[in-house]
């Protein structure tokens, strides 16, 4: 008995919980992370994984900063702050739907401060350099595209868009009326939603208003 617990300590490794957690929320969600199922996954007790891992809460924080450092910002950063910005929703559109869960961890006011996500929020306001713009409005304008890039991810995150234009053409036809939204859907030229192009168009008039007052102050 005491060489198989030995060997269980020596398998286990804060690495192995984590990308095995990821791996479960990936699958399954965020309600299906418990420190039961990852132990199951690993074949090994949920005492077990508490050696390495305080509870449920730290897991979760280190499970986002390893998505964060997976998905970290270019290097060298670019110079202007609009190319910086651009980079950055991008970067963080592609985590979201690389791990859907992702959003219900960070879409906070309080999200998990980890050392990567740290440089990242470091990485971010450096995109400000040179503006001489006040600590609130580096911070405002940083939440402006963080905020549009999780709310346009949230809207989409486990959706099926090559399903939605049909089914917003039926909706609206079975309702009837409403012509404006009739033309709307009917005139819609894809067959199916484009999500990065959506997301593209978007994020481009997000930063044209950025600009609009960083050239009016």
């Amino acid at each position: 008995m005491r060489r198989e617990q030995s060997v269980e300590r020596a398998a286990l490794s804060v690495s192995l919980i984590v990308s095995t957690a990821i791996e479960v929320a990936d699958g399954g969600g965020l309600e299906a992370v418990s420190m039961r199922q990852i132990g199951q996954r690993l074949g090994a007790t949920g005492m077990a994984l508490y050696r390495h891992v305080a509870n449920r809460d730290e897991l979760l924080s280190l499970m986002v900063d390893r998505v964060v450092g997976e998905f970290a910002y270019p290097e060298p950063r670019p110079s202007h702050w609009r190319d910086a910005l651009t980079e950055l929703a991008r970067q963080d559109w592609r985590s979201y739907f690389a791990h859907p869960w992702l959003l219900a961890v960070t879409a906070t006011s309080r999200p998990p401060m980890g050392p990567n996500m740290l440089t990242a929020m470091e990485w971010a306001l450096t995109s400000f350099d040179g503006l001489d713009l006040a600590a609130h409005e580096q911070l405002y304008l940083l939440t402006t595209v963080i905020s549009y890039t999780q709310g346009l991810a949230l809207t989409w995150n486990r959706q099926e868009p090559e399903d939605t234009t049909d089914w917003w053409r039926e909706q609206v036809a079975e309702a009837g009326g409403h012509p404006r939204l009739r033309a709307v859907t009917e005139g819609y030229r894809h067959p199916s939603l484009d999500l990065d192009e959506e997301f593209e168009f978007g994020l481009e008039r997000v930063l044209d208003g950025i600009a609009v007052y960083l050239d009016q102050r």
